[in-house]
């Protein structure tokens, strides 16, 4: 058992220990400062970029709920809302999550999705339930960046939809829009996905083809315009021509492939082409070679229009460029030459192919074929719109033309007047007749002609009256006489009779006489000594 110790009134001397400095206590503020470090730098590290969007305005928008979204998930959220400085717009900061930072370049896009009517179509309508988000169209190729310009609209096609893009080159963009449809074979295979001026004229189309019909597009493949409905009354006649009902309203692009096209390799991306404006012109077949040919026609050449067709027989072989007035002052005359094209390879003639169209073995194909009568005449293609076209055709019996080759200038092919040209020179040869003088003439002649007729209706009138009289009394005397010698020509009648005894009487007295005849021819004494005295 221990021993109790008495009570002492001196307190215990505190002992200093020198070889702990630092308390242990210290430690816990140190761990904790670490981990808030730690946890600030993790909170640092996994809280995303913060990105930096312009908008236009801000409806639907609001700070610390209005979300980001690629592909329907969440990939961010709108952090704060603030005006431009200038009042233009709205600047929104919105915090992404950190994986998608590596996608945040120039090609990315942001959007504000709304309910939206737009190109016949509805776009947005969750937003009514869920309220509005920005979208976003990540991409992984492109110049990193932390602002961005919102777009105003959607973008038609994003950056993962498979496809290619290509530029569509025109005079004017017409009915087309953003979204107007791509057709294949009457397919929607793509659409428009924007447009932009080109410099120094003309616009930019741009389309998007989908896969695997973006392998249809070659670089020959020809794009034309669908929008609306194509009403052409031209030498050609009437044409109407309509697509679908939705490229009528909303306009649209076709495109084909002509079977002279060369199917093997897909065109690049961004290839450019040109949009015709309907399908025949896109279609139509083209030659490498075109030949500027020159004609002058004498007449008016109103109807005659650039494009008009140049025909051979009916065939198309070139179109007309242009037609303009030529002043000469020195003759005081007036010149309408007309240029044309011709592709040569139209004509089939043989030896116009490519390697010779330059040549000068070329010049004599031409002049050999003007000297068979080789000749352009203008003619009506519609009597209604009175369009006119450009025909060739061989005319040998047209006067001896020759083909005058000029350098520098088109050459220039021999003409021969229309139909209504040569009535024309026709009726300008009879104004200058002198009709004047010739109708005084004319009237001269008629009125002693008119004096003629008079002066025989009055001798006619004058014979009738004189001599009808005589004649009439001439006739019945010749009629009596006629009827008497009628009387007396009859078997029966006396005359007859007594010409018939005349005749028996001559009769005998013939027959005596040839009796006596032939007695003195035998007696020839009888004469002198009679007829008795023979006898004896």
């Amino acid at each position: 058992m221990p021993q109790d110790t008495p009570p002492s009134d001196e307190l215990p001397e505190a002992v200093v220990d020198e070889r702990r400095t630092v308390s242990l206590v210290w430690l816990i503020p140190l761990i904790a400062v670490m981990a808030a470090v730690w946890l600030g730098y993790r909170a640092y590290q996994q809280q995303g970029p913060l990105v930096t969007i312009g908008f236009q305005t801000a409806e639907g928008l609001e700070a610390g709920k209005t979300r980001v979204r690629f592909k329907d998930v969440d990939v961010g959220v709108v952090e704060s809302i603030e005006l431009n400085p200038d009042l233009s717009g709205v600047i929104v900061n919105a915090r992404l999550v950190n994986h998608v930072s590596d996608y945040l370049n120039d090609k990315t896009r942001f959007w504000v999705v709304r309910p939206r009517l737009s190109g016949g179509q509805i776009s947005g309508l969750s937003t009514l339930l869920g309220g509005t988000f920005i979208g976003v169209d990540l991409t992984p190729d492109g110049e990193s960046r932390r602002e961005f310009q919102g777009l105003e609209s959607p973008p038609i096609v994003t950056a993962t939809d498979p496809g290619k893009t290509f530029v569509l080159r025109t005079e004017n963009l017409g009915s087309l829009s953003i979204g107007s449809p791509l057709l294949y074979r009457g397919i929607e295979v793509g659409r428009v996905v924007g447009f932009e001026m080109r410099e120094p004229r003309g616009v930019d189309v741009h389309i998007f083809v989908d896969t695997p019909h973006d392998k249809k597009v070659f670089p020959d493949t020809r794009f034309w315009n669908i929008s609306g409905m194509a009403v052409s009354l031209d030498a050609n006649g009437l044409q109407v021509k309509t697509d679908s009902l939705a490229s009528m309203l909303l306009g649209g692009v076709a495109f084909g492939n002509p079977p002279e096209v060369a199917t093997e390799a897909p065109a690049a991306e961004d290839t450019e082409f040109i949009l015709y404006p309907t399908r025949d012109i896109a279609l139509e077949r083209r030659f490498e070679h075109r030949q500027k040919w020159r004609v002058a026609f004498e007449g008016s050449i109103r109807g005659l229009l650039p494009g008009a067709p140049v025909e051979f027989r009916g065939i198309r072989v070139g179109e007309v460029v242009r037609a303009h007035l030529e002043l000469d002052p020195a003759n005081q005359d007036t010149h309408i030459p007309v240029d044309i094209f011709i592709e040569p390879e139209r004509l089939g003639v043989d030896g116009m192919d490519a390697e010779q169209l330059s040549a000068e073995a070329t010049r004599g194909i031409w002049d050999e074929l003007v000297a068979n009568g080789l000749r352009a005449q203008l003619k009506s293609g519609n009597l209604l719109t009175g369009a006119l076209y450009v025909d060739l055709d061989f005319y040998p019996d047209s006067p001896k033309q020759e083909i005058a080759w000029t350098e520098g200038k088109p050459p220039k092919l021999p003409t021969v007047p229309t139909a209504f040209d040569e009535l024309r020179g026709l009726m300008t040869k009879l104004a200058k007749l002198p009709l004047d003088s010739m109708g005084e003439e004319f009237s001269g002649s008629l009125a002693a002609m008119r004096a003629t007729l008079e002066s025989t209706n009055r001798l006619l009138v004058r014979l009738d009256r004189e001599t009808a009289s005589e004649l009439n009394k001439t006739l019945a005397e010749s009629q009596k006489a006629l009827a008497g010698l009628n009387q007396v020509l009859r078997p029966d009648s006396a005359l007859q009779a007594q010409a018939q005894r005349a005749l028996q009487e001559l009769s005998a007295a013939a027959r005596s006489f040839r009796i006596m005849a032939d007695y003195l021819e035998r007696h020839p004494e009888a004469l002198i000594r009679g007829k008795g005295a023979v006898q004896q």
